[in-house]
């Protein structure tokens, strides 16, 4: 009753290539979910959810503009640390509160009202453009693809009408003039279900 697919896929525009990747996908039974594990964390990993820190604003002002009402994907940020992070670049997190009367739980498949899984990377995305302008990487506006840089996103669960509290984590790995590549982890009620290695954005001038 469940089938899972493999895609090659490559994309061009006027004929040049833009991107090319690979994705598995499947259907899945209702009871296939019922015990999700997600990506198991280790102790020091689901600590992180509660480590206190001092609040900070999200909305930052400045040329580059933040996402608007509808496609913010993030409530509040409950955790900067500067230095943090294996890199001492910085690390953070944030969360937004779900709200079944949301508009993305329409919009997905027929009978499947979950959050699409790109709006929880445009989350990541969000929380980095946070980071960028926090340190005062300037430019006019955000391009949220780092160009010829590979990107791997694991996927392990859903987000759905009943599910409570998104939480949104990112650990800085470089910081390139006005590009910036981060490790993001998503996290749904405590459960860790995405993992996006080596995420990156820049700011262009």
């Amino acid at each position: 009753g469940m089938i899972i697919e493999t895609f090659r896929i490559e994309c061009h525009a006027d004929g040049e290539p833009l991107l090319r990747g690979t994705a598995v996908f499947g259907y899945f039974l209702t009871t296939a979910f019922a015990q999700q594990p997600g990506l198991p964390p280790s102790p020091a990993e689901l600590s992180r959810l509660t480590e206190p820190s001092a609040p900070a604003a999200l909305h930052r002002s400045g040329p580059a503009r933040q996402a608007g009402p509808m496609l913010m994907m993030l409530d509040r940020i409950t955790g900067y640390w500067p230095e943090g992070g294996a890199a001492g670049l910085g690390r953070l997190r944030a969360e937004k509160d779900v709200d079944p009367d949301e508009w993305f739980f329409k919009a997905h498949f027929f009978q499947d009202p979950v959050m699409p899984g790109s709006l929880g990377v445009e989350a990541a995305c969000q929380l980095l453009q946070w980071y960028m302008v926090e340190r005062g990487i300037g430019g006019a506006r955000f391009e949220p693809v780092a160009l010829d840089q590979p990107l791997t996103w694991t996927y392990r669960g859903q987000v759905v009408p009943t599910d409570r509290l998104i939480t949104v984590e990112l650990e800085i790995l470089e910081v390139r003039d006005r590009t910036v590549f981060a490790t993001a982890w998503l996290w749904i009620d405590g459960r860790r279900i995405y993992r996006i290695a080596r995420l990156g954005a820049r700011m262009v001038a």
